[in-house]
């Protein structure tokens, strides 16, 4: 079912009107986090119109009916679209290797005070969040934007050494500046561990020989008792 006839429709109920008040012009803001573990987050802030119409300033802001009238099956399908549009439209590279975006879940949001969105919302948002860990060798982050994108995009970039994020603006077709982030690193087994593991060696040694002693000693008595 093609909801943007009723989104439409919604927004003529809402009482919207192109001379009184100005669209809001859409963009789409990427959080990507970094941890000294080598673990990392992305939250993806996407106003629907991007992917609802292919001129998305010609929609004003959505509001909290059109996703909270939805079915469960609708919003599979609303979250299906979103993932599809990251997809054409973000690649994200961890050295120099694209990331898959398939583990990715969404949440309705509002868009003014990026809490959960509900009846008074007026301008509805997508929240996609996607965790996953830098591989060893590979601590170099970069995000591509695709040059069909219709808005721009906003990127912050936060690592355990920034007291504050890093910020930067993309345009379509635009690719932002390497940034180097922690990655994950082999674990390496303890001296506790190794001390364990030595220890095992000698109880098994010492199991042996004494299985070895017992049955020198019984064939010695045998021998003495023929």
């Amino acid at each position: 079912m093609n909801r943007l006839p009723s989104l439409l429709l919604l927004l003529l109920l809402h009482g919207w009107s192109s001379t009184l008040q100005a669209h809001q012009v859409p963009n789409m803001t990427v959080e990507a986090s970094f941890e000294d573990s080598g673990s990392f987050e992305l939250k993806v802030n996407l106003d629907p119109r991007v992917f609802l119409s292919s001129v998305p300033t010609s929609l004003p802001p959505v509001p909290a009916d059109w996703i909270l009238s939805q079915s469960a099956e609708e919003v599979q399908r609303t979250q299906a679209q979103a993932s599809e549009h990251l997809q054409k439209h973000l690649e994200v590279r961890l050295g120099g290797k694209a990331i898959s975006q398939a583990a990715i879940t969404w949440r309705a949001m509002d868009g003014a005070t990026n809490l959960e969105v509900n009846s008074e919302t007026t301008e509805t948002h997508l929240l996609g969040t996607l965790k996953g860990q830098v591989p060893s060798g590979q601590g170099e982050f970069v995000l591509s934007f695709a040059r069909e994108a219709q808005v721009s995009l906003i990127l912050l970039l936060k690592t355990p050494e920034m007291v504050e994020p890093k910020v930067q603006v993309l345009f379509p077709g635009e690719t932002s500046r390497p940034l180097k982030v922690p990655e994950s690193r082999p674990v390496m087994p303890t001296a506790q561990a190794r001390g364990k593991g030595g220890w095992k060696v000698v109880l098994v040694v010492g199991s042996v020989l004494t299985v070895l002693l017992v049955l020198l000693t019984r064939r010695k008595r045998l021998g003495h008792s023929r």
